[in-house]
């Protein structure tokens, strides 16, 4: 083990007070600005959050909900799914991606990925394809965006929707689009470890479709037009003015903070380059990742869990997204998959490891957990 690697460090995944220390007293004036005023559900905070995400990504319209799950599953209502139509997600992802598609009573059918960016697979999609698909909902995992131009091709002309699960992607793009321009609609969620995290739950539906658009903001206030008149079933999801507020203030910082996100990226891979049992997964050409989460596949003898187990006892936190794909998971055993479905999402399953990439960490943090990794990661 190298001197770095046997110093005394704690490096966290997630450090939300130095985050609070760098915005210094911006919150605080914020919560209390929304606490005067008397508005603590929607109102103006939560309109120049939609206004400023949208502009951010090139869409037409965003619509602020409770949750990044409710944006998911009220995206697919407004798109005019249906009970029984059939809906093709990723089968790596969190789980919420493919119960959005079960809560509303549609059919969740899944494609298998590409194993070196653990992004939903073209040429598996296509296959996955039948007559009672009426939308895909590709998911931008850990911050990189599926070929959506790719997508859109094999969707068009046989009247597939697209919603696209950008939970982990505000600010990503790939070539000249952002997440939200090329799908029907896009969701995201502001849940608090996100890039752009809120303090507690929050989300949002992009889209360029102003009808879209209509049918999201009835849907999220109980499908009502105007005050006491319900135009469809809904529910309850808006957003409260002080998670927006805490958003706003974040707001300004996402880009830069996403900045470092990618140095940070960039020195792990120079770590890891040549490394045959660390091994980072691909960006693809032309994506400017946003990096969510930093994922390696631990690849040696001695496993994923083991080395997770060392790198604890280094005080290195890190996470497995996801240690069982959604097609095993109990709540997933009536959609008719089984073991050896999914070969590439089982096989990740395995050996993900994500590392901290906070915008927080110092590079010495971020060379102290690649040099710790790589000697705990030996045969």
């Amino acid at each position: 083990m190298s001197p770095l690697a046997s110093q005394v460090r704690t490096v966290q995944g997630l450090d939300l007070a130095a985050e609070r220390a760098q915005l210094g007293p911006a919150l605080e004036e914020a919560v209390l600005r929304v606490l005067r005023s008397g508005q603590y559900v929607l109102g103006p905070e939560v309109e120049a959050l939609e206004r400023d995400l949208a502009r951010m990504h090139g869409t037409a319209h965003a619509v602020a909900v409770g949750t990044g799950t409710d944006a998911l599953w009220l995206g697919l209502l407004a798109l005019g799914i249906e009970p029984g139509d059939h809906v093709l997600t990723s089968p790596f992802t969190f789980f919420a991606s493919a119960a959005s598609i079960a809560l509303i009573g549609a059919v969740p059918r899944l494609a298998d990925i590409d194993p070196d960016t653990a992004l939903l697979d073209i040429g598996a999609a296509r296959a996955a394809l039948d007559g009672r698909t009426k939308c895909i909902l590709p998911v931008h995992l850990y911050g990189q965006l599926v070929d959506m131009r790719a997508l859109r091709q094999l969707a068009g002309g046989k009247g597939i929707s697209i919603l696209e699960d950008g939970a982990q992607a505000v600010g990503s793009r790939r070539d000249d689009y952002a997440c939200g321009q090329i799908g029907n609609a896009a969701t995201f969620s502001f849940y608090v470890t996100k890039n752009l995290g809120a303090a507690g739950e929050g989300g949002m539906v992009m889209t360029q479709d102003a009808q879209v658009a209509q049918r999201l903001r009835q849907l999220r206030d109980h499908g009502s037009p105007a005050k006491y008149v319900h135009a469809r079933i809904g529910t309850n999801s808006r957003l409260h003015a002080l998670q927006a507020a805490v958003l706003n203030v974040k707001l300004p910082h996402l880009e830069r903070w996403n900045e470092r996100r990618r140095h940070i990226a960039q020195r792990y891979d120079q770590a890891f380059r040549g490394s045959q049992n660390v091994v980072p997964l691909l960006v693809a050409p032309g994506a400017v990742h946003t990096y969510h989460q930093y994922a390696v596949r631990i690849r040696g003898s001695r496993g994923r869990d083991r080395v997770q187990s060392a790198l604890a006892e280094h005080k290195i936190s890190t996470g497995v997204h996801y240690p069982t794909p959604v097609h095993l998971q109990e709540a997933a055993r009536s959609w008719g998959y089984a073991a050896g479905d999914f070969p590439h999402a089982e096989r990740l399953a395995r050996e993900v490891l994500c590392l901290p990439v906070h915008p927080f960490l110092a590079d010495g943090d971020v060379d102290y957990v690649a040099e710790t990794l790589l000697s705990e990661a030996k045969d």
